[in-house]
């Protein structure tokens, strides 16, 4: 147990610095590793999926809020995209989350991997659209925030992974479209991860001490604790870097989520 911890802790770091610099809460790294560890952590192999998503939203939430607040005190959040997004990408997650105690999300992962695939292509060509085409459509905008909160929840990434893809379609510039990121992966991350307690197991069904609903209080504190450090340094390493290696490296971390997507189980 002691030493899965310190491995949770160890991940923290690495979510951390990914949710300060990219925007996103690190589940690309903190779903896998916990699916390695919560069985061995104790908790029966039926539940280890759903917990490992869910610990890792409950994570996000922390996570992505330490770094919201770095971005905000260096006024990159763009808050009008915030209040147009925000609510949707909420009412999407409360789905995604539900469905993710229901039903199995394979056939969603791949899908879901390949449009992935195609935004960091994109990216990596640097290929911006005219600015007659990349006016705000609102409902189309916000139809896109509600499907983002769907998957987001049912696969436990937090949401930051296609908020800036979609902000970088509208030409919002990589620094505020990370900073908008991390505001709403807070809120979508929140409610979420809440979903997932209250449709979990009850305690005593679980029979798993730290087990509330389908969060797991052990694994959430240990990479809480060191990725809410690690994202304010993110945050500082991203308003140091120049655009264009935030966007080299965030068409990476698109492809690697879509290889993790692709091949899970």
């Amino acid at each position: 147990m002691l030493l899965s911890l310190l491995i949770c802790l160890a991940g923290g770091i690495a979510a951390g610095l990914l949710s300060g610099m990219l925007g996103i809460g690190g589940g690309i790294l903190i779903v896998p590793l916990l699916i390695y560890l919560l069985p061995i952590m104790g908790l029966p192999v039926s539940i280890v999926v759903p917990t490992a998503i869910a610990t890792s939203l409950a994570t996000i939430m922390l996570t992505t809020l330490s770094s919201a607040r770095a971005h905000a005190k260096r006024g990159y959040v763009d808050w009008a995209w915030v209040k147009l997004l925000g609510p949707f990408l909420i009412a999407g997650g409360l789905v995604g989350a539900y469905l993710g105690t229901r039903i199995p999300p394979e056939i969603l992962q791949r899908i879901f991997a390949a449009v992935l695939i195609f935004l960091a292509v994109h990216m990596i060509w640097k290929h911006r659209p005219k600015s007659e085409d990349a006016q705000i459509n609102r409902p189309i905008a916000r139809t896109f925030a509600s499907v983002i909160g769907v998957v987001s929840a049912l696969v436990g990434i937090g949401g930051g992974a296609l908020i800036v893809p979609l902000l970088h379609f509208y030409q919002v510039a990589m620094r505020n479209a990370v900073a908008v990121a991390a505001v709403c992966s807070v809120l979508l991350a929140g409610f979420g991860s809440l979903t997932y307690m209250l449709a979990g197991p009850a305690p005593s069904a679980s029979g798993v001490s730290g087990l509330v609903g389908y969060v797991y209080l052990p694994a959430w504190l240990a990479i809480s604790t060191t990725s809410m450090i690690f994202a304010r340094v993110g945050a500082a390493i991203a308003h140091r870097l120049p655009v264009r290696y935030l966007q080299r490296a965030f068409a990476v971390l698109l492809i690697s989520v879509a290889l993790h997507l692709f091949f899970g189980r």
